[in-house]
């Protein structure tokens, strides 16, 4: 009996022993996670691409569309331009309802020889039926046609009859003809052009056989009484005997002088 006493006890002791050394272990407590914070990055709504339609002023012009309840629109489809106003007309004795499918409008009851208008500011094509009919028209609208000024034309004066003396000589045509070939010899020629007038002129002369280009100078004679003379530069065969001089005179019509054989 008094060994189990001393043996309890001895437990006792033990048990007290081991729970200190076990208070005094350090006890690491979990980390405790931050909390996160969750910011909503706003994203900007995305900016449209499409650019509005412009309206129009409108025209004046009217367009006729008739209203049948048997047929329906007359015509079935029409073309307008922005700015014009559409009649709708009812030819027919029953009242009838236009709907815009497009919602332009609220319904509008059209009694016989009733009309209703509108005007269209804006291109776009726009769908009309008449109530409780299977029934539907179109209005196609488009942008008028871009109004371009007229080019302007420059009237050119009339020249004075006096206001040059124009000589132009040329030495008679030698003929080379051979065959079939018809051929000329143009061996020299001699043009006096000289201002009579008190005004200046500058001139562009050319020296024509029919339609081809033999030579050009471009001079100016500045008063009364200047003068300029030139003859050709060189020998030159053609095939038509019509040799001429025209004068291209600035503000003025051209002038064509015909050429005098001598020799």
């Amino acid at each position: 009996m008094r060994f189990k006493s001393i043996l309890f006890i001895t437990v006792i002791w033990l048990a007290v022993l081991l729970s200190g050394c076990v208070g005094d272990k350090n006890v690491t407590e979990p980390a405790t996670t931050p909390g996160v914070i969750s910011t909503a990055i706003a994203t900007p709504a995305p900016t449209s691409l499409v650019t509005p339609l412009a309206e129009v002023t409108p025209t004046g012009n009217e367009i006729q569309v008739k209203l049948n309840g048997a047929r329906g629109f007359i015509p079935n489809i029409q073309t307008i331009n922005a700015g014009d106003e559409v009649v709708w007309d009812n030819f027919d004795p029953i009242t009838v309802t236009l709907v815009s499918n497009d919602g332009l409008f609220e319904n509008k009851l059209l009694a016989y020889y009733q009309q209703y208008r509108y005007v269209f500011p804006k291109p776009g094509t726009f769908t009309f039926s008449v109530k409780n009919k299977n029934l539907t028209g179109t209005i196609i609208v488009e942008y008028p046609p871009i109004q371009r000024p007229a080019p302007s034309v420059t009237t050119l004066l009339e020249l004075p009859s006096n206001a040059l003396y124009v000589t132009a000589r040329m030495e008679k045509l030698s003929n080379w003809s051979t065959g079939n070939e018809i051929k000329y010899g143009l061996d020299s020629f001699k043009v006096d052009v000289i201002n009579q007038a008190d005004i200046p002129f500058t001139i562009k002369a050319q020296i024509l056989s029919g339609d081809l280009i033999l030579e050009e100078r471009t001079f100016t004679l500045e008063n009364q009484d200047s003068k300029i003379e030139f003859t050709n530069e060189k020998k030159y065969f053609i095939n038509d005997t019509n040799v001429n001089l025209r004068l291209f005179i600035q503000g003025y019509p051209p002038i064509e002088y015909k050429f005098m054989e001598v020799g």
